[in-house]
């Protein structure tokens, strides 16, 4: 059973990636199945999900990091505590 799914992301970054799929023979659609199929059997690496990790890690070492509390209270939100 196939599903919709729908997101958003820069017009300019779709328009590259749809351009590309082209010459290469392939719909936008298929590169997006193919990245998710490799994403799931761990055969695509998301490195700029590891880096931003890493930024965070480093901060908190350093002690430059945001309470729970502080993240809520920043965006206008309420503990559901």
């Amino acid at each position: 059973m196939n599903v919709k799914v729908i997101f958003n992301t820069n017009k300019k970054l779709k328009d590259a990636a749809m351009k590309k799929a082209r010459k290469e023979g392939l719909t936008y659609s298929a590169v997006l199945n193919i990245a998710t199929q490799a994403y799931v059997g761990d055969r695509l690496e998301i490195t700029a999900l590891d880096r931003k990790l890493e930024q965070a890690r480093e901060e908190i070492r350093q002690g430059r990091y945001y309470t729970h509390e502080q993240m809520l209270k920043m965006r206008g939100l309420k503990d559901s505590k």
